[in-house]
């Protein structure tokens, strides 16, 4: 989204029940290197599922394949916490930029060689200005999905959200392994005649979009970059930068993780199709969830490098479709006002052990082939969110 453009917000789905509420922080400031072109967008924005029209979009499309045989990946089946334990150096590979595509659930993707200097004063900057706004401090993890963006956007020559192979955030940070809750901030930054290189030029570029997606956000994205950067359930973040003799694209992948979690889903020739299992072990003081939100998006599809740029750039986390609750003592749950709602066989977030478990096969007959995101909500919306992990229909 350029600026000037008004972005998205996130709010709540209808009849989702009380929960308690984590404090919200928002934030930029305009700054004139020799020739600054820059474009900011909220990675977390997200719709209002409550307008039962909006919600049902794409019904009439994938309704009809309800009963047609569908295969089911996700990435993050049996996989443990992807936060890297180590120093930088031995995290990350430095080498010359090639083709970032994500396949397989791995891309090729290509650090930079000042990567680690440039992305520890990034996290210096975010967590000064976390302190500033009187937030806690996030650490640095090496997820693969701020650096990958980074280098698809410049490889590709592209600026948005969504990229040529036509995934959101929330999914290529499931592809890469992430099983905590993502959300993306991007920015570039392009110089006219001074070409960059020096250390000291990128990081100047580098302070410079960190400064103007916290303190002059307002007018561009409705604060949306500042409530992500300041967000006080966010505990890591992952960061990308890549850049040649004229841009420096910025990536920072904000996460929620306090789960080490694993997660199964069955695939179609099970006796209980799309069934998924969550378990892991929650860290002290994890907020406890009070559903799962369940959200839609069609078949990824593959996008030019012109249609990129055209836009839309900012991304919502789907089409709402219902979602899970745990069950009561008579055995039943409440229901959203709008969507399916599924009662969970388990439901269990107590003493750090995590054991949840529900059938995802209403959601996939209905809607059929697509991508389905999961949020773990603890929350009024999907910015308090434990998971944002994508089960992948073919």
């Amino acid at each position: 989204m350029k600026i000037g453009q008004e972005c998205l917000r996130s709010f709540p789905p209808g009849g989702q029940p009380s929960v308690p509420t984590a404090p919200r922080r928002s934030g930029w400031r305009a700054a004139g290197l020799i020739a600054v072109a820059l474009i900011l967008m909220a990675g977390f924005v997200v719709v209002a599922p409550y307008l039962s029209t909006t919600l049902k979009q794409g019904y009439s499309v994938f309704s009809q394949l309800a009963s047609t045989t569908l295969g089911v990946s996700t990435i993050t089946g049996g996989a443990t916490a992807t936060t890297s334990v180590g120093s930088c150096s031995s995290a990350v590979a430095i080498k010359p930029l090639t083709a970032p595509d994500i396949t397989n659930g791995s891309a090729d993707v290509a650090y930079p060689p000042d990567y680690c200097t440039l992305a520890q004063y990034a996290l210096s900057l975010i967590n000064t200005d976390r302190a500033a706004n009187g937030t806690g401090p996030v650490a640095l993890d090496f997820n693969q999905a701020a650096q990958q963006h980074a280098d698809s956007m410049i490889y590709y020559r592209y600026f948005s959200h969504f990229d040529t192979q036509g995934y959101k955030p929330y999914m290529r940070y499931t592809l890469l392994g992430g099983t905590g809750a993502d959300y993306e901030n991007i920015a570039y930054q392009t110089y006219g005649t001074s070409p960059f290189g020096q250390l000291s030029a990128l990081e100047g570029a580098i302070n410079n979009l960190e400064h103007l997606m916290v303190y002059n956000d307002a007018a561009c994205c409705n604060n949306g970059h500042r409530d992500n950067i300041l967000n006080p359930l966010h505990n890591y973040v992952s960061i990308g930068i890549s850049y040649n003799s004229t841009y420096v694209f910025f990536d920072e992948e904000f996460q929620n993780y306090y789960i080490n979690l694993n997660l199964t889903v069955s695939g179609p020739s099970t006796s209980s199709p799309y069934y998924v299992s969550m378990q892991g072990t929650a860290v002290s003081g994890t907020p406890v969830p009070g559903s799962v939100y369940v959200f839609y998006d069609g078949p990824p599809a593959a996008q030019t490098r012109s249609q990129l740029n055209a836009g839309p750039h900012e991304y919502t986390p789907g089409t709402f479709i219902g979602g899970v609750l745990p069950r009561n003592v008579l055995g039943t749950c409440n229901q959203f006002l709008t969507g399916t709602t599924v009662c969970a066989d388990k439901w269990a977030f107590g003493s750090g052990a995590v054991d949840i478990a529900f059938p995802l096969e209403q959601f996939v007959r209905d809607y059929g082939p697509g991508v389905y995101t999961l949020y773990l909500i603890t929350g009024p919306n999907t910015d308090y969110s434990l998971t944002t992990i994508s089960v992948f229909v073919t």
